[in-house]
């Protein structure tokens, strides 16, 4: 019995997750009221409640990353980065646009391909499925 009980508990906790973030998004855009910034080189990548954010191509190579965790509620996600990574968040503002080590976001539009975030001060993040 207590091997079928394993077996339950790895298959769930193996299955992917159910809100449909699981992967990497390339952030395509971020849309302000008088300009939109195109960006090809920030990903964020969402599994289990966990998130990274990484800005590719970047020096010095110990600043391209955060990780942090997220939760969904209704339509709304909020990412919060761990301690550790809150330095970077200053040196890599330009690629992120974080003001600070939590933000939350609507989600606008979600498919298989596509995800688009509209941020508490009306800021949208486009992103595509990498």
């Amino acid at each position: 019995m207590s091997i079928f009980v394993f077996l339950i508990i790895c298959l769930v906790a193996c299955e992917e997750g159910k809100d449909g973030l699981e992967g990497k998004w390339q952030l395509r855009e971020m849309q302000y009221d008088d300009r939109v910034s195109k960006v090809d080189t920030v990903y964020y990548n969402f599994q289990f409640g966990v998130f990274k954010l990484q800005a590719v191509n970047h020096i010095p190579v110990s600043l391209n990353e955060m990780i942090g965790s997220y939760s969904i509620v209704e339509d709304t996600i909020k990412m919060d980065i761990e301690p550790s990574f809150v330095s970077n968040l200053t040196a890599l503002k330009r690629y992120y646009d974080w003001d600070g080590p939590s933000e939350k976001f609507r989600i606008v539009k979600q498919s298989a391909s596509s995800l688009h975030l509209l941020r508490e001060d009306e800021v949208l993040f486009i992103f595509r499925k990498f």
